[in-house]
């Protein structure tokens, strides 16, 4: 199957060079490559614009400046689109089936999820302009067909944002909450302008200030990247931990006075910051397993992250499961036991994460079992991350 090969797109630095120091980081720009966007053509199986059109095209936009000078984008319908193309709007494709294992290769490529990396194509007309503007990815372009200029600059008004913006466009609350500097009318003067042309490679990172123009008909590929960020990926963890406290499943309604929210939140706080305590990093980016066995020495503690269930029960055995959440993917083990192992593992469930838990305790909680079968029942629980080792 066809790669984009994204291994030579920043040369002279190497894929690993440029993920580590430079990806969301910023600017790089790489000079045309005549090489590069043939191959390229030739895997995507685009050499013209009448090639993107025979695409199974989702989604395609119009692309143009209104009277006021801004940018607008509008949905073109599919029986229209090619005839809006040829009266002069820029084609913006967003979701071309073909496109779908680019999408795959790119996600396993910078270690994000499929829904991350969306791979797209700009068909640019003479005289399309992109007012100055910036977004909340990271982009790489690559430059087909034709020419097409860029002027980027790193962004002091609102870094690393949330939300996209344009010069001119109302403020949002959201972007107030972290803006450095009034509202820039123009891009700032520390603008750097890049021509791209065949094989030309420029990473625009999330956030920066950049508008673009055309002076001929261009098609332009376009990696976007929306990596998860800091906070989502502590807010998921500290969410997982919550859940399982019946407390924070409570449902609010607005019916009490000041006086009383204010006396809930306050204890909400204290008890936040206990789950907060809680968290260890152990558990929210997992080491690999160890093959050590456990010995009657080894000690254990309650993992986070993880939950435990019972699925059915018969005369002789139980059906388990130990789910282990992760920020990427949560993984599921299913286990058939003994009824003899569920004392101890109901209370293992139970247990707040960072509780610590040996052979002894085992055979405590389930005074049938031997040392062997503890030794046995501590080893799968750790195998399910259910608990790590200490």
């Amino acid at each position: 199957m066809s790669r984009l090969d994204l291994a030579d797109w920043f040369a002279p630095m190497d894929l690993a060079g440029f993920s580590q120091s430079v990806l969301g980081r910023r600017i790089h720009h790489t000079p045309a490559r005549a090489g590069l966007a043939a191959r390229l053509r030739d895997t995507l199986e685009i050499h013209s614009i009448d090639d993107v059109f025979a695409k199974q095209v989702r989604r395609v936009c119009a692309w143009f400046q209104d009277e006021a000078g801004n940018t607008g984008s509008a949905l073109m319908p599919s029986a229209s689109a090619r005839r809006l193309y040829d009266a002069g709007f820029t084609a913006f494709f967003q979701e071309i089936a073909e496109f779908d294992p680019f999408e795959r290769e790119v996600a396993e490529t910078f270690r994000i999820s499929g829904q991350s990396a969306k791979v797209q194509l700009f068909g640019n007309r003479p005289g399309a302009v992109t007012k100055v503007h910036f977004d909340p990815i990271d982009v790489i372009t690559v430059q087909l067909t034709g020419r097409k200029v860029w002027r980027v600059a790193p962004n002091e008004f609102t870094p690393r944002p949330l939300h996209g913006w344009g010069a001119g466009d109302p403020l949002t609350p959201d972007l107030r909450a972290y803006q450095r500097e009034a509202p820039p009318e123009r891009i700032p003067a520390d603008a750097r302008e890049f021509v791209l042309e065949p094989g030309s490679v420029l990473h625009v990172p999330r956030g920066y200030w950049h508008e673009t123009f055309s002076d001929q008909d261009s098609i332009s590929l376009h990696v976007l990247l929306t990596p998860p960020l800091r906070m989502d990926f502590l807010l998921a963890g500290l969410k997982n931990q919550l859940v399982r406290d019946e407390r924070w499943r409570e449902s609010v309604y607005d019916f009490e006075t000041p006086e009383e929210a204010c006396s809930r939140t306050t204890v909400d706080l204290a008890a936040l910051r206990d789950a907060l305590d809680r968290l260890d990093p152990r558990d929210l980016v997992r080491e690999p397993l160890t093959r050590q066995p456990v010995e009657l020495e080894t000690r254990f503690v309650r993992a986070g992250q993880t939950a435990f269930g019972v699925d059915g029960l018969d005369a002789d055995t139980a059906r388990i499961s130990v789910s282990a959440y992760g920020f990427r993917e949560t993984q599921t083990a299913s286990l058939l036991v003994r009824r003899e192992f569920l004392p101890a593992l109901r209370w293992m469930g139970d247990m707040s994460a960072g509780a610590p838990v040996d052979i002894p305790d085992v055979l405590r909680e389930s005074p049938g079992l031997s040392k062997e079968e503890a030794r046995e029942l501590l080893g799968m629980l750790e195998k399910t991350r259910l608990l790590r080792r200490v």
